[in-house]
């Protein structure tokens, strides 16, 4: 996928998300992505075999599906790290290192934080 591809498909995914009532978060490199997305069960569902389904998509992993007692994002939005710049948005975020923090909850679950954690490994982020 061009970087040019990867912004284009996260600018969508965010309008559907907000369209639909989800919050969450998308990190997503050259390899890897990691989604957590909030909001009504049978709306997170349908919305997670919809992704499943796209033919852009190569493998998917449901970690957990379960409720929440609130959520922990205030909106939705994609932190994309790619090798070559492009001109990012309010929505669709440049993910390095430094940026990290400011795209997780003020008050973020030690569940949350172990997940990206384990994710995002330095290695996996450029500057």
């Amino acid at each position: 996928m061009t970087p040019k591809m990867a912004y284009l498909t996260s600018s969508k995914s965010v309008d559907i998300c907000k369209s639909l009532g989800l919050t969450g978060r998308v990190f997503a490199n050259n390899k890897q992505a990691l989604a957590m997305t909030e909001g009504p069960t049978e709306i997170v569902r349908r919305y997670y075999h919809a992704v499943a389904s796209d033919s852009l998509v190569e493998n998917i992993i449901l970690h957990t599906d379960r409720e929440i007692k609130a959520r922990e994002f205030a909106n939705y939005s994609v932190w994309l790290n790619l090798e070559t710049p492009i001109e990012f948005t309010d929505t669709v975020r440049h993910l390095t290192p430094e940026t990290l923090s400011r795209a997780m909850p003020d008050n973020i679950s030690l569940r949350l934080r172990m997940m990206v954690e384990a994710y995002l490994k330095p290695d996996l982020l450029h500057n």
